[in-house]
């Protein structure tokens, strides 16, 4: 789905396969602002999603198809890339970072597959170039390969050491990137019952330029809740929350001050006339219930 409005921090939210991305479309990745990104961030971790930012270009030069590469700690893509990915096309994951291009290695792979030939670290180091230490790195997963060890281990491996373009894969790549900071609500309604359900074992987000105003999240055995929050909004805001919410599986809680308000087709979205902490509080603890006595 896309979503109307530019000003988001998110343009497009694509589901497939048990799988979502949460896209950011920009003409040039040098316009993406750190503030975008961490929100974007922010959201993907709410919605258990991967960000993505979708362009043609960095720093006005075209980037190259099927190369990851990388703004605030962000995947950057073009359409031909998120296409490959999303299709499930077997081909090895080629990021662009800290200067250098690398392809991503399967680490327990490569060593089996070095063992299994009989060949030694040593031996294989000075086949392809590199160090013994390198060597152990790439099979402990520690780094990854150059563009030039990855042609010279596939003469000798063949493809298979390599990780795959994959959703996982880029979980791998950027995860330890993605995290940011929680910040507090400035609304003294939905601070007041995050508060309370964090207390209760919830994880609290708070979000701007995003279809919501904050989310709740519950992970436990088997159970995993999450709520989004939307407070005074108009009927297109509500209208953009509740496609989103519907298309990540996600409830949605509207909070209105207003007795009488529109509705719509869509079994996740609950309005709740609110004036106190309990009654929100209360709603999504019950969530939680059904959750738990399914």
């Amino acid at each position: 789905m896309k979503l109307p409005k530019r000003e988001y921090c998110l343009d497009r939210v694509i589901t497939f396969r048990n799988e979502t991305v949460v896209a950011k479309e920009v003409d040039d990745v040098a316009e993406l602002s750190p503030s975008i990104a961490n929100t974007l961030k922010s959201v993907a971790s709410f919605l258990d999603a991967l960000p993505v930012v979708l362009t043609e270009r960095m720093f006005g030069e075209k980037l190259e198809e099927n190369i990851v590469y990388s703004r605030h700690g962000l995947p950057v893509v073009d359409q031909e890339t998120l296409n490959t990915i999303i299709s499930g096309a077997r081909v090895p994951l080629i990021y662009s970072s800290h200067g250098g291009v690398y392809v991503k290695i399967k680490g327990s792979k490569f060593r089996e597959l070095r063992e299994k030939m009989g060949i030694s670290r040593g031996e294989l180091a000075r086949k392809i170039g590199v160090s013994n230490k390198a060597v152990i790195n790439y099979e402990e997963g520690e780094s990854d390969v150059s563009l030039d060890v990855a042609s010279r281990l596939e003469e000798i491996f063949g493809d298979e050491i390599f990780e795959e373009a994959s959703m996982e894969a880029l979980k791998k790549v950027f995860g330890g990137k993605m995290k940011v900071s929680r910040i507090e609500p400035r609304d003294a309604l939905i601070k007041s019952v995050v508060q309370e359900l964090r207390n209760r074992g919830f994880e609290n987000f708070v979000f701007t330029r995003a279809p919501f105003d904050a989310g709740v999240k519950y992970i436990g055995e088997n159970i995993r809740v999450k709520v989004a929050l939307k407070k005074d909004p108009t009927s297109e805001e509500v209208k953009v929350a509740a496609m989103v919410s519907k298309n990540t599986r996600t409830r949605l809680v509207v909070l209105s001050t207003e007795r009488v308000v529109d509705r719509f087709e869509n079994s996740s979205l609950v309005y709740v006339y609110a004036r106190d902490t309990g009654k929100v509080r209360d709603l999504i603890l019950g969530f939680l219930k059904r959750e738990e006595e399914s």
